[in-house]
């Protein structure tokens, strides 16, 4: 297993990524062991805008999803513009797939819970062509296993995980997931899938160039969270708490033992406050953010994730307006405004010249 190479050096400094994000919202075949990052790689496919695929969930009322609908249900509008739909089929699309796993920070109370990733990963691409490379990262995205058609060759990933340093750099790990993926034949269904805490925590990557990436390459994102925080009050409650020096109220009383850190919960209570960067990052490309708290709770909410990528509904149109940029989308259904839709906000389209 070998390292990724820093990406420090070439991705500029931004202090509130996750802030940015929010604003910004509505290979070729390889082995099938981690190889060293720095192999030459295939050159990266350059995607136009000319085709938009929109993925979309519809529930009704009660928060069932609905599988009913038809291309001429839904209104979409580019830029404000009301554009052409068509619904595509991708009962058997091919699938490329990046699972991004949080190693450092406070990912290593969840080791437990990744141990039964791929047999989860196995179930979502049930018969669809597919195949799947993985990251790790803490504060870097640290290492890789190439595009494999057997999920069981990334076991060991899943099931002996290297804790890593006490960093979370989500976007950073995005942003290597994004280079992975566009790399990959622009037919395929092209899916991150980041099991990570809500939070980022020191990425260097620049917000806007993900939403770029994001919106040129047609990749969606589904996030599987879960709270450094809650998990911190827990082991306040289950574990020893020896490294709190004894609290002395007053010379008259003996010695409390086991206090809490005041300072600490203090701390992690601000960070609590920074923007959800996984669930803006999902509701950008048109995935879902499901958090967990415990082996238990990641498997039902993987399979919760399995069953809503199954019954998405995949919206395409072709742009009226050539205007390379930033483009924001809208999605309704025509005659029920009722019913609650997540979709693609988004997408880049590309200034033909500029790629010749």
């Amino acid at each position: 297993m070998q390292n990724i190479p820093e990406l420090r050096d070439r991705l500029p400094l931004a202090r509130e990524a996750c802030v940015l994000l929010a604003l910004a919202l509505p290979a070729a075949a390889l082995s099938q062991n981690p190889t060293p990052s720095n192999a030459p790689t295939a050159p990266s496919i350059t995607t136009t805008s000319t085709l938009v695929i929109v993925p979309a969930l519809v529930r009704d009322s009660s928060g069932q999803l609905l599988h009913t609908l038809h291309a001429s249900d839904f209104l979409l509008t580019d830029n404000g513009v009301a554009q052409h739909v068509s619904l595509e089929e991708t009962e058997h699309q091919p699938l490329s797939v990046v699972v991004l796993l949080q190693t450092g920070g406070a990912a290593a109370r969840q080791f437990p819970s990744y141990a039964k990733l791929g047999t989860m990963l196995s179930y979502m691409m049930n018969d669809s062509p597919h195949h799947i490379a993985m990251v790790t990262f803490d504060s870097q995205p640290e290492y890789l296993w190439d595009f494999t058609k057997n999920v069981a060759d990334l076991d060991d990933g899943f099931t002996q995980p290297d804790p890593g340093d006490d960093g979370a750099a989500i976007l950073d790990a995005v942003s290597q997931g994004i280079d992975l993926l566009k790399q990959q034949p622009p037919e395929t269904r092209r899916i991150l899938i980041l099991v990570s805490q809500t939070h980022d925590e020191g990425s260097r990557a620049r917000a806007e160039d993900i939403v770029r990436s994001l919106g040129e390459n047609n990749i969606t994102i589904e996030c599987l969270t879960f709270s450094p925080e809650k998990a911190w009050l827990k082991d306040q409650f289950t574990q020893p708490r020896h490294e709190n020096a004894p609290y002395q109220m007053s010379p008259d009383h003996p010695p409390i033992m086991g206090t809490f850190d005041l300072g600490a919960p203090l701390s992690i209570a601000l960070k609590a406050m920074r923007a959800d960067t996984s669930a803006n990052v999902a509701k950008l490309s048109g995935g879902e953010a499901l958090p967990f708290g415990s082996k238990a709770e990641l498997e039902q909410q993987f399979a919760l994730l399995a069953n809503h990528f199954a019954s998405s509904y995949t919206l395409s149109f072709r742009p009226s307006s050539k205007q390379p940029g930033f483009h924001s989308l809208q999605l309704r259904i025509a005659g029920q405004p009722g019913l609650k839709i997540s979709a693609r906000s988004s997408y880049w389209a590309t200034d033909p010249s500029a790629t010749k």
